[in-house]
């Protein structure tokens, strides 16, 4: 007997970088090139999952995500005066080396928890009493948990305006890593440290900040700054992929 799974859509054997159209063409939202740029900026587009409310896809680096958002819909009793975000991140089996065991992964829940702290602060949700706003993000390709915060707090941002959902601003994820520290006498110097930001260009305000490593503050503070001004860049290129979104279904 197979043990073949029919529930699960199995990953191709290989796979290729998509070709896209010269600059001056129509196509997926790349921002500027510009000097001092701290990470890879990400390709966007929205609008793919017709089923959906709203819906994008990203890649940045060597990070892919579907984004697809649902709502705001009614919820149950008892009744709320804010609506409620549920946000739910799964990887594909696919999305890493080694593959990865189905029901198995714990990574997912904790995942979840850090990009509703990151998104929650630029919804409206007091505008939807009664209702709720579900999101869900597919990694299809993912090696750096840092990489996969950044982009999927600017994916899931870029599904939920998309949806037509109130934000204060377009909210924008960000990485900038630091050097690794010197090593002390008899010991080894301190790992490479990564901060992942969440930011509100068009308001300058950061939502969330999460540090992995062992950097001083003052290099911290440094870190927060390039951050905030990598994610502008990054903020054109979501703009401009809702506006592109919104003139292919003639909004």
């Amino acid at each position: 007997m197979s043990t073949f799974d029919r529930r699960r859509i199995q990953a191709p054997e290989s796979s290729s970088a998509p070709a896209y159209q010269q600059e001056n063409d129509a196509g997926p939202s790349r921002a500027p090139t510009a000097p001092g740029d701290i990470s890879d900026h990400p390709v966007l587009k929205t609008g793919l999952i017709n089923q959906a409310n709203g819906s994008a896809y990203i890649e940045s680096g060597s990070v892919k995500i579907a984004c697809s958002v649902y709502g705001p819909r009614p919820k149950a009793p008892p009744f709320t005066p804010r609506g409620s975000l549920n946000l739910e991140l799964k990887f594909a089996p696919f999305a890493s080396h080694p593959r990865r065991a189905p029901m198995r992964d714990t990574e997912p829940a904790a995942l979840s928890a850090l990009l509703t702290q990151l998104i929650l602060p630029s919804l409206h949700l007091h505008l939807l009493p009664k209702s709720s706003v579900d999101v869900f993000l597919m990694v299809l390709e993912s090696d750096d948990v840092s990489d996969l915060l950044g982009a999927a707090h600017t994916v899931a941002t870029a599904a939920i305006a998309d949806a037509g959902i109130a934000m204060s601003g377009l909210g924008v994820g960000t990485v900038v890593r630091g050097q690794e520290g010197e090593a002390e006498e008899g010991g080894k110097g301190a790992p490479a440290s990564s901060v992942t930001l969440g930011v509100l260009p068009a308001l300058n305000k950061v939502t969330n900040v999460w540090m992995t490593g062992v950097q001083d503050i003052d290099a911290v503070c440094d870190m927060i700054d390039q951050g905030v001004v990598s994610a502008k860049a990054t903020h054109t290129v979501l703009a401009q992929a809702l506006l592109e979104g919104a003139e292919q279904r003639g909004l």
